[in-house]
């Protein structure tokens, strides 16, 4: 069987005539159409992974290479990467193959040198790691290539895999931004954002990522809600410590209930946020579990930075640093040393 290209405007042909194209090929022809190429002179090379692209006409663009994560320029090899890559491709026209944007306005994509993949290069080269984070949005042949390229320059110790024990880019960036967010306010604070209007409490994901310009503190949740402040999305919705006002029929005393003849109050059943309550009460009740990362082999303590930057999928959980540690697990870096 023949399977060709099925375009969006054949496909609602196809559908207003009630003829269901094969799912794959209608599958092939969705990514295609969102698939958008750039041609053009490569101008700038800012680190291993992101370079700036002249088109013919005279319009930059600046590329984040996908599946690949490169040393940070302050990092260890992070200035080889950069190298490495200006010697292939500084100055000279590429294709860059691409279908999104990321949070920075940067396309991301794969870069061609005459059909060559220069992202796979860098892998192969030693300076970069296959962005196994990122590997949903490869093909399942580029997942499995750059997956087989890292191994092989980690047997073979090329580039940065000279270090035996090198620090991944993203555990690089959460160590920075802990630098930069400087010494931390008293516990229990909440952090408020001037700008947004947002508050974070310490069990929020942002709670360490806003500039220092921009935060306000306050004592509580509340003072930061009488001050016009909102919970920030990304914060789970905590539990209520406080007991429910008492009724006017629960403040009778339990004799006269009885005296009158009237029955008892049946409990209603608990509603499903409160049984999203108590889920979330689960969750902190187990939350000084040691979170492990499974392609570091680094573990972190809840008292740890980047205790929440691992991702769900690379999660290996431990009940003890002891127990981590004879796993084959590692303290991150950024960790602060135990309290004795």
């Amino acid at each position: 069987m023949l399977i060709c290209a099925w375009p969006a405007w054949a496909a609602h042909q196809a559908s207003s005539l009630g003829v269901v194209p094969n799912a794959f090929a209608l599958a092939q022809a969705q990514a295609a159409s969102s698939e958008r190429v750039i041609e053009g002179k490569v101008v700038r090379v800012s680190d291993g992974d992101t370079i700036t692209v002249l088109d013919r006409e005279n319009n930059q663009h600046k590329i984040r290479f996908q599946g690949i994560d490169a040393p940070e320029s302050k990092q260890a090899y992070g200035q080889a990467a950069k190298e490495n890559l200006s010697r292939m491709i500084f100055g000279k026209e590429v294709k860059v193959v691409w279908s999104k944007m990321d949070k920075y306005g940067r396309v991301v994509g794969k870069i061609l040198l005459d059909g060559r993949d220069i992202n796979i290069e860098q892998i192969k080269a030693g300076y970069a790691w296959h962005y196994k984070s990122y590997a949903r949005e490869q093909p399942p042949e580029d997942r499995l290539s750059y997956a087989a390229a890292e191994q092989e320059a980690r047997a073979g110790k090329r580039g940065l895999w000279q270090d035996p024990d090198p620090t991944p880019p993203g555990e690089f960036r959460v160590e920075a931004k802990s630098e930069r967010w400087g010494e931390a306010p008293p516990e229990g604070t909440i952090i408020g954002n001037k700008n947004n209007k947002n508050y974070h409490r310490p069990d929020c994901p942002g709670y360490k990522s806003m500039a220092e310009s921009s935060r306000v503190f306050f004592k509580s949740v509340e003072e930061a809600e009488a001050a016009g402040f909102k919970r920030a999305g990304n914060c789970p919705t905590q539990v209520s410590t406080r007991k429910p006002a008492p009724t006017e029929s629960s403040a009778q005393p339990a004799a006269s209930s009885a005296s009158a003849g009237t029955p008892r109050a049946v409990a209603a059943p608990a509603s499903s946020s409160t049984s999203a309550q108590a889920a979330t009460a689960t969750q902190e009740a187990t939350a000084g579990q040691i979170i492990g990362n499974k392609n570091s082999k680094i573990y972190h303590r809840p008292d740890c930075p980047g205790y929440k930057s691992v991702s769900e999928k690379n999660q290996a959980r431990f009940g003890s640093v002891g127990e981590a540690e004879a796993a084959g697990y590692r303290a991150a870096k950024n960790c602060p040393a135990p309290k004795q």
